[in-house]
């Protein structure tokens, strides 16, 4: 039975109580790992959205930046690059936060975590860290430190499947977040997220 992640006020809507260790039991908006984009999105869309930055780091896989349908602002919906049936291998809800404010994030991770932890009872939960955020026009990267002024505070759950789930606020500084860019870059905004990768897909990024 799937679950659903939705973010009102960055609580956890249910659709069962039953326990699941699968990472394709997990939705947010009614998507799923393991499902086709194209249930949701045009193909057109799907192309027109390709980031070409992100794709040429991983030249297996491509990742498309959508608009989200509702809580979330955008979606980033990666698929095998050679798959006609757009199959969703990482999918990462976007909600951009206008008035950044670290603390009532971190609390909203915290209860987004607790809610995960409860759900899937087999999950294995890390602990909560602070990363310098390093960003330059169309590319962003975690360090594992926090002397930066952008900073990403994540919590991560490694599920029996081997798929995951990262949670995390992200606080860039002020100078990124007004960055003047004919294409518009969600990664110089203050963002909360939740990325979900197959065990594919997680497995192929810890490699790369």
């Amino acid at each position: 039975m799937k679950k659903i992640l939705g973010i009102v006020f960055l609580g956890l809507l249910l659709s069962t109580s039953a326990y699941t260790d699968d990472i394709k039991d997990f939705q947010i908006e009614n998507i799923s790992i393991g499902d086709s984009a194209l249930d949701y999105f045009t193909e057109s869309q799907l192309e027109n959205g390709e980031l070409d930055w992100f794709n040429y780091s991983y030249k297996e896989y491509s990742t498309s930046l959508l608009l989200g349908k509702d809580i979330y602002d955008w979606f980033k919906i990666s698929y095998n690059s050679h798959d006609d049936d757009f199959i969703i291998e990482g999918l990462v809800g976007i909600v951009v936060k206008k008035k950044y404010d670290d603390n009532k994030c971190n609390k909203e991770l915290d209860t987004a975590a607790l809610d995960i932890s409860k759900l899937f009872k087999n999950t294995k939960q890390g602990k909560k860290q602070l990363y310098k955020v390093v960003y330059n026009p169309r590319k962003i990267f975690q360090e594992p430190n926090s002397s930066g002024k952008s900073t990403a505070t994540s919590i991560s759950f490694d599920f029996k499947d081997e798929g995951k789930i990262i949670l995390s606020c992200y606080n860039m500084d002020k100078a990124t977040n007004q960055i003047d860019s004919p294409i518009k870059d969600i990664n110089q905004f203050d963002t909360f997220r939740i990325d979900i990768r197959s065990k594919v897909f997680a497995h192929y990024l810890e490699k790369s």
